[in-house]
């Protein structure tokens, strides 16, 4: 009450009343009993303004803050909604008499966690009740609304009636969604990313161990995506994965779900499976569907995937090590050419382990320079005279000698060519000083270069400085590439072998016939020696049991010569091959038959001593 004082001496005086007009009843009584209740009717009467004046500055307060005013007595069930709560929903009139009107326009979903949030508060759990829930507007939409709210009770303690407020919190909902949204999708794709496979394949593990089943992860990479966005630009890459994983998606089988793990990457989960057969059958649509010309815009896009594939519980029970068995066997499906599927194999952990036991051991070798440069003699073909020799690149390991072939495709794939390519240069330039010191004729020393130091501009540059430090002629350095120097996108390998070359560092082309071989490569090169590839000398033997190269031997030759470029045939291990190559006018040889690779003091001794 407002006037608590002046409620208790009315409530005295009436009951005063009451018993005098009890035993003595008269006019005085009467009139004494009358003031008494009109007195009582009186405070009731303020009573209620002041309930009035406070509902009114509650209900202006709720309509300042956009909020709905509501109160509600849990005995008859009976609800009272103000005009802002009805205008949130899009409603013009209250129609809602009790709880089960209410209840029917709350979301199905959610009506036993509203419920149970009422109960509690009923119940006197918590001091004040709060609930976020949905309501039905009258746009046949649901709405999501704060709900909250205080119970007045009796001295029992028992409620007798709530009073509270809604809030429209729709639009933070639908910002939370979309925040919820993007941590566990793709922006790109809007396929599930990384972290929503990870949360889905635990599931699916917890359910196929329940249950004895089994389940696949399947590892896709597309092959030579890099060439689209070097070529084409990253937008029609962009559109080229878009349309990749609308292609993916539609062609699901059923039990399956699809991920994007970023980058070309894409998984696959498949769960519940029978057998190798299922998973085999799911990846070869997969594969198939992506050979297939896929539309993306305006463009069309032609690639192919690799796949790996690992299965729960062949190849592990926990969801990590299974992705980490799967991307193992894609791996092995792209070393085996691409556009090919493997299954994970125990064999596969090995060479992934020996390998990055490799790649550990190589670095600490260039740090702790155990490196160390070989040097084969080239010498003509006509007199047998030293003409040049190649640097070649040894590395050992202990009391292991690992041959080049083990682990500079390791360091291509892990960067370390691009140091180790340094090291090689400033070693070769320091040997070649040091034997044009001490020997009258030393002929041009040849190192070979990779593409990726190509991705550095300063290559060129660097090797010139190289030389002058050292005061050498440009002449005495020679550089061996491949065609892929050309075919790779991210150097600019023309430029800078243009300016070797015109610096006057020879350029030999390596490995010729091994490659795309094409006449436009020969033209766009600045070479000045074609170097022929081993595999095409090996079978120049008396008995041609490997099959008879001589005439692509022969035809190589004439096409070099008439562009004016020296050929070196590597790889001359028998007389016959000497011979064969002698009649066919080959410029240089270079091989086992004529020397091995040799420490610099070996080959100094042999070849620069007394020359």
């Amino acid at each position: 009450m407002q006037h608590p004082v002046l409620a208790v001496g009315l409530l005295v005086a009436t009951s005063a009343a009451l018993l005098f007009n009890a035993l003595a009843p008269g006019p005085w009584s009467t009139l004494l009993l009358t003031t008494a209740g009109l007195a009582t009717l009186w405070l009731g009467y303020a009573e209620y303004q002041h309930f009035r004046s406070i509902s009114q500055a509650y209900q202006l307060a709720m309509q300042a803050a956009h909020d709905g005013f509501w109160n509600w007595n849990p005995l008859t069930k009976k609800l009272q909604v103000g005009s802002r709560l009805l205008q949130i929903l899009g409603y013009r009139e209250d129609f809602l008499p009790d709880t089960n009107a209410w209840l029917r326009l709350v979301h199905p979903d959610d009506r036993a966690f509203y419920n149970a949030a009422v109960a509690r508060h009923l119940k006197g759990e918590n001091g004040h009740f709060y609930c976020e829930y949905r309501v039905l507007a009258s746009d046949g939409q649901y709405r999501w609304i704060a709900s909250r709210g205080l119970a007045v009770r009796d001295a029992q303690g028992r409620a007798y009636l709530m009073v509270g407020s809604v809030t429209d919190i729709t639009e933070r909902h639908r910002h939370q969604e979309e925040l919820e949204f993007l941590a566990q999708h793709d922006m790109l794709t809007g396929l599930p990313n990384r972290l929503l496979f990870a949360e889905h394949l635990q599931d699916a593990i917890d359910r196929a161990r329940r249950d004895r089943q089994r389940l696949a992860v399947l590892f896709i990479d597309l092959d030579r995506f890099k060439n689209i966005n070097d070529s084409l630009g990253h937008r029609a890459g962009d559109q080229m994965l878009q349309a990749v994983s609308a292609t993916l998606r539609a062609s699901l089988p059923a039990g399956c779900r699809l991920y994007r793990q970023g980058g070309d990457e894409f998984i696959v989960l498949a769960s519940p499976l029978h057998g190798e057969d299922d998973v085999l059958a799911i990846a070869l649509a997969l594969k198939e569907c992506i050979t297939e010309p896929i539309k993306g815009g305006s463009t069309d896009f032609f690639t192919s995937a690799s796949i790996g594939v690992s299965l729960f519980p062949d190849d592990a029970d926990d969801g990590e090590t299974l992705l980490r068995h799967a991307d193992t066997a894609m791996y092995a499906a792209k070393s085996a050419g691409g556009n090919a599927i493997r299954l994970h194999t125990p064999q596969m952990d090995q060479r992934v382990s020996q390998r990055v036991s490799l790649e550990n051991r190589l670095r600490q070798a260039l740090q702790e320079d155990r490196l160390s440069l070989h040097f084969q003699a080239k010498v003509a073909a006509g007199d047998g005279r030293l003409v040049g020799a190649e640097a070649l690149l040894r590395w050992q390991d202990g009391e292991t000698m690992i041959p080049p072939d083990q682990f500079i495709p390791v360091a291509e794939e892990c960067g370390l060519i691009v140091p180790i390519g340094e090291w090689v240069i400033a070693r070769a330039v320091s040997q070649i000083a040091e034997w044009r010191h001490r020997y009258p004729q030393v002929p041009p020393i040849a190192i070979n270069l990779s593409p990726r130091q190509f991705w550095r501009p300063s290559l060129a540059q660097g090797m010139l400085d190289a030389l002058a430090a050292a005061d050498l002629p440009t002449s005495a350095l020679e550089v061996e590439i491949t065609e892929s120097v050309v075919l790779d996108p991210e150097g600019d390998g023309i430029e800078q072998l243009n300016r070797l070359r015109a610096a006057g560092i020879g350029i030999a082309l390596d490995d010729f016939g091994t490659g795309y071989s094409s006449l436009s490569y020969l033209q766009r090169l600045p070479i000045s020696v074609l170097k022929i590839d081993r595999s095409f000398i090996r079978p120049l033997a008396a008995d041609r049991s490997d099959g008879d190269s001589e005439p692509l031997v022969r035809a190589i030759i004439a096409m070099a010569h008439s562009l004016s470029l020296q050929v070196v045939a590597e790889g001359v291990e028998t007389p016959q091959q000497l011979q064969t190559l002698q009649a066919l006018n080959c410029d240089i040889l270079q091989g086992y038959l004529l020397s091995r690779p040799l420490p610099p003091g070996q080959f100094a001794e042999k070849f620069l001593v007394d020359r």
